[in-house]
């Protein structure tokens, strides 16, 4: 009882209307002053919003990954292109033709994740696969002018229904090549390991001395291009670098990732928007030759520890408006949240055990967040699977947010994927989801 009015007095201080501010005082200071009990960080973190009765079973997990996999599947059609984007609600306006190949190569990425968790699907998830492989190698993969030995995965404008030139995009070739990897264990023979290479070849071609990447390459435009910046492409071009590096053991693969992430933390604010560097860092960090001469590990540690604090920070865990509770955004959008609950689960990989604290407190912040997406996505219908731009939950009054609450993307429904699978695979984490 001591404890709970402890608890409360402390949440009416430190918590403001929505966000989670304070987290310091109430993670570590009342734990001190209680004593530290076990689990009182998930006590803490749903104190302000009061008890909830909704109990979440891995079961119920299962199915959801089952249900966006299957989306997934149907939404790739028979070309091997995917449905890129569709409505739910009545449509308000008109959606323009559009297509990003990036996130054609995360789709790919996210159902070769899922192949493993899904056994009844696997013959559907691999035919997508070879579906969709094709499509790219066919449309998208083709050399760099002027280089024989490299290639690139392309943007062009007969494919994208955008103006302006082709163009190689830095989170395409990175993305891409992950993606054929992950797609080339299911389905050998998809892609030859030279053609690997090549894509690989320029990644290194796109990066300094320093270890930044130029973000596109436009053959029209005098080739490598640093402007505009991107949040996304370097951590992708990593992540596909220790992949290829996984692949052949090659140093020059492990030493260009390490340096590309080097200087993102070195150089970059704190962001809590990009779970690909993060992956490719927890991905690092599990290498039995870590680079420890080019990034030292206490460094990946603590740059970790800093993004999971200020993600945790900008959580909804307190407010009227109970649909966002768990959430990330005010206007209950879903990507925002699993795009950090994937990037938590990678800095718990990071930490590892030896912070308890640190770790209790980011395993609250993801029950919180997976009850949340778990809300979220359509689970019957033509649609079964799908996850909306906004919380099905959440009523849509004004006609600029009417125009896509109820559009479900591609990209969505991978990220939630991907956020579902972590939550599989690390039970430790989402168990008692109550």
């Amino acid at each position: 009882m001591i404890a709970q009015a402890a608890i409360g007095m402390l949440a009416k201080v430190c918590i403001k209307p929505y966000h989670f501010h304070g987290l310091f005082w109430v993670s570590v200071v009342l734990p001190v002053c209680i004593g530290f009990l076990p689990g009182a960080g998930c006590t803490m973190l749903h104190a302000a919003q009061g008890p909830t009765k909704r109990v979440v079973t891995q079961k119920e997990i299962q199915c959801a990954i089952k249900r966006a996999t299957t989306y997934l599947v149907r939404a790739n059609n028979q070309n091997g292109r995917f449905s890129y984007k569709i409505k739910l609600l009545p449509a308000h306006h008109r959606f323009k033709p559009q297509y990003n190949i990036i996130r054609h190569a995360g789709a790919m990425y996210a159902l070769a994740q899922a192949w493993p968790q899904v056994p009844d699907e696997r013959d559907n998830v691999r035919a997508a696969l070879r579906r969709s492989a094709r499509f790219l190698i066919a449309h998208c993969v083709a050399p760099i002018p002027g280089h024989a030995d490299m290639l690139g995965i392309w943007s062009l404008p007969a494919i994208t229904h955008r103006k302006g030139p082709a163009m190689v995009k830095l989170g395409g070739a990175g993305l891409g090549l992950a993606a054929l990897i992950s797609t080339e264990k299911i389905v050998p023979n998809t892609i030859s390991r030279d053609d690997l290479h090549r894509v690989g070849r320029f990644l290194l071609f796109m990066q300094n001395s320093d270890g930044r990447f130029a973000t596109r390459y436009i053959p029209s435009r005098r080739g490598k291009r640093l402007r505009p910046a991107s949040l996304y492409y370097p951590g992708e071009a990593a992540l596909g670098l220790l992949m290829l590096y996984q692949l052949d053991h090659s140093p020059q693969w492990l030493t260009a990732a390490a340096k590309g992430l080097r200087f993102l933390i070195k150089n970059r604010d704190i962001i809590t928007s990009d779970p690909w560097s993060l992956v490719a860092c927890a991905k690092l960090v599990s290498l039995p030759n870590y680079p420890e001469k080019i990034l030292p590990r206490h460094e990946v540690i603590a740059y970790a520890r800093n993004v999971s604090l200020a993600i945790i920070e900008e959580q909804i865990l307190y407010g009227r408006k109970q649909q966002i509770i768990g959430g990330f955004n005010k206007q209950g959008r879903t990507t925002p949240t699993a795009t950090r609950v994937e990037a938590l689960f990678a800095i718990l990989d990071i930490i590892g055990r030896d912070d308890a604290m640190l770790r209790n407190t980011i395993q609250s912040s993801i029950r919180s967040a997976i009850k949340f997406l778990l809300d979220a996505q359509v689970t019957q219908g033509k649609y079964a699977g799908g996850v909306p731009r906004v919380t099905r939950r959440l009523p849509v009054r004004k006609k600029s947010e009417l125009r896509r609450a109820g559009e479900i993307r591609i990209d969505y429904v991978q990220h939630m994927l991907s956020a579902l699978l972590k939550c599989a695979e690390n039970k430790e984490s989402c168990e008692s989801l109550h």
